[in-house]
């Protein structure tokens, strides 16, 4: 009776412990978390001053002078290296494609574009391919003239010889290794204004990480 006793133990814990097993097996796997491809961030007074900058009688632009400011979507901050995807000095601001107009402006090594579109910055969900323009040997993609009351970007008060971003004009950006970033320029000075002549970017980015998706 012993016996029997401890066999038919032994096997209701055997079917126990194979129940069990089966119902471990058959649970889910555990569900991936997505990765975040998307990067939204604001960047506050990035320092892009000129070296020099020199007035001249209108309408010829100031003389300006000094190095660019070159920056990484995919870093998030300012970079020495050919992995920038745009640059700023003063007003002007170049992209990491096609070829420089000016000695001073870094080489381009990479495949980046540029445009300039009107809109909201949440409205802007895609880029448009056929928009992109690169920097050229005969001038930037991004209008750069001082000498206009009205310029790409911004527009000069010729009273108060203030420089102010325009409010719905959007950069988006093909970056140096072809995936996307659109970009809203919010103030050209720093706070306290240390320098008249502006040069201090601060904006707001989103920056599409993933390779081939051109959607925000």
């Amino acid at each position: 009776m012993k016996t029997t006793t401890k066999t038919k133990l032994f096997l209701t814990m055997l079917t126990i412990a194979i129940g069990f097993t089966a119902c471990k097996k058959d649970s889910p796997d555990p569900v991936e978390t997505p990765t975040i491809t998307i990067t939204t961030a604001t960047i506050t007074e990035l320092d892009a001053q000129a070296a020099t900058f020199t007035n001249n009688p209108p309408p010829t632009p100031p003389t300006i002078t000094g190095d660019y400011t070159k920056f990484s979507f995919s870093e998030g901050t300012v970079v020495e290296g050919d992995n920038w995807d745009i640059a700023f000095r003063n007003t002007s601001i170049i992209v990491n494609g096609g070829m420089a107009s000016d000695a001073s402006q870094p080489d381009r090594t990479g495949d980046g574009g540029i445009y300039l579109i009107s809109g909201i910055m949440e409205d802007i969900t895609s880029v448009v391919e056929t928009y992109f323009q690169e920097d050229l040997e005969t001038g930037t993609a991004i209008i750069d003239d001082m000498g206009q009351m009205q310029m790409g970007w911004c527009v000069y008060d010729h009273t108060t010889n203030l420089i102010s971003p325009i409010a719905g004009e959007i950069l988006v950006v093909r970056t140096h290794n072809n995936k996307y970033a659109k970009v809203e320029i919010l103030n050209f000075y720093d706070s306290p204004m240390t320098n008249p002549f502006g040069g201090f970017y601060t904006f707001n980015y989103v920056y599409q990480s993933e390779e081939g998706n051109t959607t925000f």
